[in-house]
């Protein structure tokens, strides 16, 4: 089935997510959740290594994203789909991260996650991606 084309195909950049699954499990995460960008599994998560991103320990992983913005992790929370966590290679302390990569392989914009809700808000991402395309 062909996706329906991201914000970020609209400003020709390609946009891609890394879960810990495998591809199979990745592709039906991706239908299941109807993600705009494809969905890669890395079940060893040696992308997570390359990238530096680290794993949360118990306070940013529960007490610490509440405090920052209790009404955001509340509704996180709702959204929340815990089913694919019961995998055996989900490891829930692992932090995720942002990386824009150009068109030569050079990373130009890299956030690494320092608790489960810290993640750039889609706009942001837009906005660096147009940055980077006048730069």
């Amino acid at each position: 089935a062909r996706r329906t084309p991201s914000r970020f195909d609209a400003r020709g950049a390609g946009a891609v997510a890394v879960g810990q699954a495998t591809g199979d499990e990745a592709d039906q995460v991706a239908r299941e959740l109807d993600v705009a960008v494809p969905v890669l599994g890395d079940p060893g998560r040696a992308s997570y290594r390359q990238m530096g991103l680290g794993r949360a320990g118990s306070w940013e992983l529960t007490i610490g994203p509440l405090l920052e913005n209790l009404l955001e992790s509340v509704s996180i929370l709702r959204e929340a789909s815990l089913r694919w966590s019961a995998s055996p290679r989900s490891d829930v302390r692992q932090l995720g991260g942002v990386m824009i990569v150009d068109a030569e392989g050079v990373i130009r914009y890299l956030h690494r996650s320092s608790s489960v809700t810290d993640v750039p808000p889609t706009p942001e991402l837009l906005a660096e991606v147009e940055r980077l395309a006048t730069a």
